[in-house]
């Protein structure tokens, strides 16, 4: 009879004793009596087994331990009653881990060395394990990084990178904690992981100056590059495998047209017609920026017809001529490939509206149409008509000087900046230029013909179409001759060049130095560090135009190196300019402010210097610094505050000094987002200043420029603070005189030995007009009025903050009703106070000198004097508050009290010498 199952499953957990054994192990006690555990040899079987109740009870003698044992086997057998065993079943119990231990780390500190400016797809492996015997409880499945704030993460694996490239200025030391988690998410200890950054030593050049100045009308050469050096660092290099190349390249697109062009030297055999002239009648209702070279803009629906009288009716087939151009076109101008802008057009004057002579921009091509007559030859003949010139210059968005040759349309030029085009043969055998033969016109009897500058004459619509979307700056046209190319290289070369030294240019042993066409890129080819540095010191800028454009001129240094049998090493690239200043004989002033009425309530046209004062609360929300600025010009001296808005500007700077401190100050733009989407102009904002770049009209520079908000959280720690505007009028010579704006803090009252009297006429060093020591001359003069007497109350303050730079404190008018009081007192009343007070401080004196008798017996003790820092005064009622303490701080040191009476009794005969005679108003004496 089989008294037990065949076999049973049990579980028990590592912190218990009792054994959940599956199914139950149930006998009748009436024919078993007990239950037996067979033990096999060499195996401890830790359990026992009891019968309670029909039931065996699986029992452990100890609590176990899953990490050394997770599952135990063994045999049972019930015993009957008479001793006999029954059969025999299996058990199979499982230890049930609990987590009780945490991961730990292998190392309990990690530490490696990276180099800066790299990223590392690993820096280091960090590994932890757990002693828990399940996976749930003893595998780790995720790492962290406890200090966020570190530019490093770490993956599930325990993989460290870093998620940005290092720096040993910032930091040469990167500690972080990292804790590992099992699954159940049982954290760890965390444990320090270093991670050192390697200085790398950058093989650069060095010594080459952020900014460089050269003042226009100088025809001196101007050294670049005079502390040229370079570091090779850590480069192990013999002499004879060094290799060193340096491009140096000055960046002048951003000037005029390119560059400063001086076209005073060139001159030509034949005169060239203007056919887009700055003062003419038919181009004075065309949009353009006045400058030393205008530029006119055209929308796409603008244009102008050149006069019949200036010209002539023109046949250009039958004759040799030459186009001149200079214009600026983008990509973005017409979305449509079809769509045709002219830039020049000879079409019929009436009828018809057939196109005789073009110049157009279509799909990014220049083309050039030239029709032959009908009275030119065979009508069934085809001629060339068309020359479509595929070139990358036409929607670049820059400057370009275009001439078009044009020898009887038997033989045509195209000259891009100077330099000839050369024909050449693309894919699938197209030519470009692409050139396209057409039949001559029909003939049209009493039909001439009408020239156009920016737009097309249609008409039979009796208006101009086909217009040019962009910016041209001149259109000429010579006929019965055409250019040489002498002439045209001319006209386009730059005024402004680098040039290597007389001494240094060629070759040499070390190496070689070599300039190109333009003049504008100098190449240097060196075996030698010391040669090298040689030749950069030596390299220089000239401008040989006599009023050249004002503004920076950017410079780029690259630089590569290779050493024998390795790769080449490009060095980072140095970035400066060169910053064209006006002439020592300035241009007239340009910049006027309009103040509100604390100040003037004039404009001060004739003064580029002015100060403004700000209370604690205003600085600390934001000051508009430049709210009222407004922008002119002078010619002779004379003011022209009336400007065209469509006038623009290059540039504009806001240099403050002494420089911000980024903790507490700032500047903003204030609404930048709405500014940055409608201008053109690119702001750099930082410690030194604001810096504007852009070529825009004058009134969104305005825009910016009255919208610039300063604000300063910790005022108390300035006096004051000056900005310097200057700005740089587009393609003009000069740059406008600089307008400089002292902002002036005005601190709260606070308690001063000496209280200085800003009402009094004789506190204040300010003579009259005549005098030299008039610091608001230009803008103050005898108030007259309520008004102008605050006006002259600010501009004292004012004047008193720049003689006492210490001391700087907001008006208190009441002052004056004091003094007024204080007159109008009696004098028995003044006498009484005097007395009592004399007695109260002989008191306090005989007091103190009884405490220290024993101490003080051999020294003299004067009576200490109380100055003004002891009173309070108050508009209402007068009171007189002594501070008895003083006596005893006196007496401490007699010595200096000593020495200070003669001062203080001068401070007093300073700080009150208007008031004559106090006269004291007993109507509230001593009113509680």
């Amino acid at each position: 009879e089989n008294i037990l199952e065949n076999s049973y499953h049990g579980l028990i957990r590592e912190n218990e004793t009792f054994v959940e054994i599956t199914p139950l192990i149930k006998v009748d006690e009436e024919k078993i009596c007990n239950f037996r555990i067979l033990k096999k040899p060499y195996h401890e079987i830790p359990f026992q087994i009891e019968l309670v109740n029909n039931l065996g009870i699986l029992k452990a003698r100890r609590t176990l331990n899953c990490e050394k044992r997770k599952s135990y086997h063994f045999e049972i057998v019930a015993i009957y009653c008479d001793g006999m065993p029954s059969n025999s079943a299996n058990v199979h119990i499982t230890v049930i881990d609990i987590n009780e231990y945490a991961p730990s780390f292998l190392q309990q500190s990690y530490i490696t060395e990276v180099d800066e400016g790299r990223l590392y797809n690993e820096i280091i492996r960090v590994e932890a394990t757990d002693k828990d015997c399940t996976p749930l409880f003893g595998d780790v499945c995720k790492y962290e990084i406890l200090n966020s704030d570190e530019p490093f993460t770490i993956d599930n694996e325990g993989s460290i990178k870093n998620t940005e490239p290092l720096s040993h200025k910032i930091s040469h030391n990167h500690i972080l904690s990292v804790v590992a988690f099992d699954c159940a998410m049982k954290e760890s200890t965390p444990i320090m992981v270093s991670i050192k950054v390697r200085r790398v030593c950058d093989t650069k050049f060095l010594g080459i100056p952020e900014r460089i100045d050269y003042t226009s009308g100088s025809t001196e050469n101007l050294q670049l590059f005079p502390n040229a050096r370079l570091d090779l660092c850590n480069i192990l290099c013999s002499s004879e495998d060094l290799i060193i190349n340096a491009t140096i390249a000055l960046k002048t697109k951003h000037i005029s047209f390119g560059c400063d062009r001086d076209i005073s030297n060139c001159s030509t055999n034949f005169k060239l017609m203007d056919l887009l002239p700055r003062d003419a009648d038919w181009t004075k209702d065309l949009s353009y920026d006045e400058g030393r070279e205008p530029i006119f803009h055209f929308s796409g629906s603008t244009g102008a017809v050149v006069p019949n009288n200036f010209i002539g009716h023109q046949d250009f087939s039958l004759l040799p001529f030459s186009i001149i151009t200079i214009f600026r076109h983008s990509s973005q101008s017409s979305m449509n490939k079809h769509v045709k802008e002219h830039i020049v057009c000879s079409a019929d004057d009436h009828k018809m509206n057939r196109h005789h002579m073009a110049l157009f921009v279509r799909n990014c091509r220049l083309i050039l149409l030239l029709r032959k007559n009908f009275s030119d030859g065979d009508l069934n003949i085809f001629s060339p008509a068309e020359w479509r010139w595929k070139i990358p210059q036409v929607c670049d968005n820059e400057w370009h000087h275009y001439v078009i040759n044009i020898n009887y349309a038997s033989k045509v030029e195209l000259f891009i900046d100077g330099i000839r085009f050369e024909n050449s043969v693309e894919e699938q055998r197209h030519t470009n230029p692409e050139v396209i033969d057409d039949w001559p016109l029909h003939a049209a009897h009493g039909v001439n013909t009408t020239l156009s500058v920016g737009a097309c004459y249609q008409s039979s619509e009796n208006r101009l179409k086909h217009g040019f979307n962009g910016d041209i700056s001149e259109v000429k046209i010579s006929l019965n001759n055409v250019l040489s190319a002498e002439e045209i290289k001319c006209g386009t070369s730059c005024a402004e060049h680098l040039l290597p030294s007389t001494e240094q240019s060629g070759e040499s042993s070390d190496g070689q130095i070599q300039v190109n066409a333009q003049m504008n890129e100098i190449y240097i080819h060196s075996q030698s560090k010391h040669h090298i540095e040689q030749l950069m010191r030596r390299l220089q800028y000239i401008n040989v135009k006599k009023n050249p454009t004002i503004g920076r001129r950017n410079i780029e240094v690259r630089t590569k190196m290779q050493c024998a049998n390795h790769s080449t090493i490009r060095l980072a690239t140095v970035e400066t300019y060169i910053m064209v200043n006006e002439p020592i004989i300035a241009s007239a002033k340009a910049f006027s402010e309009s103040f509100s009425s604390n100040l003037s309530g004039k404009l001060p046209s004739s003064d580029s210097n002015q100060n403004k004062l700000v209370s604690y609360q205003e600085i600390k929300s934001g000051v508009r610094i430049l709210d009222g600025i407004r922008i002119g010009f002078s010619t002779d001296g004379n003011y022209n505050k009336n400007v065209n808005p469509k006038e623009r500007l290059d540039s504009c700077s806001v240099i403050v000094f002494p420089s911000l401190n980024p903790d507490h100050e700032e500047i903003q733009i204030d609404g930048d987002e709405s500014l940055s989407s409608t201008m053109d102009i690119r702001t750099n904002i930082n410690k030194d200043g604001v810096e504007m770049i852009g070529a825009d009209s004058i009134i969104n520079y305005l825009s910016v420029l009255r919208a610039l908000v300063y604000s300063n959280k910790k005022p108390a720690y300035y006096l004051n603070r000056v900005f310097k505007l200057s700005c740089v009028h587009f393609n003009s010579q000069f740059k406008n005189v600089d307008y400089t704006l002292t902002l002036t803090v005005l601190h709260p009252k606070q308690s001063q030995p000496k209280t200085i009297n800003l009402s009094s006429s004789s506190s204040l060093p300010i003579t009259n007009a005549d005098g030299n020591n008039n610091i608001l001359a230009s803008f103050h003069n005898s108030p007259s009025s309520e008004s102008d007497a605050d006006q002259a109350q600010d501009a004292k303050l004012f004047s008193y903050s720049l003689l006492h730079t210490n001391i700087v404190q907001e008006p208190k008018l009441h002052v004056h009703s004091l003094v007024h009081r204080a007159e109008e007192s009696h004098p028995t009343m003044l006498i009484i106070l005097i007395c009592v007070f004399i007695v109260v401080v002989i008191c306090g004196v005989s007091i103190a000198r009884l405490k220290n008798n024993q101490k003080f017996a051999d020294r003299h003790q004067p009576l200490p004097k109380v100055g003004d820092e002891g009173l309070i005064w108050d508009d209402s009622a007068l009171t007189i508050t002594i501070n008895p303490m003083q006596t005893d701080v006196a007496s401490e040191d007699s010595s200096d009290t000593e020495n200070s009476d003669s001062e203080d009794e001068e401070g007093m005969k300073n700080g009150f010498a208007h008031i004559n005679q106090l006269e004291w108003d007993n109507t509230n004496m001593f009113s509680s």
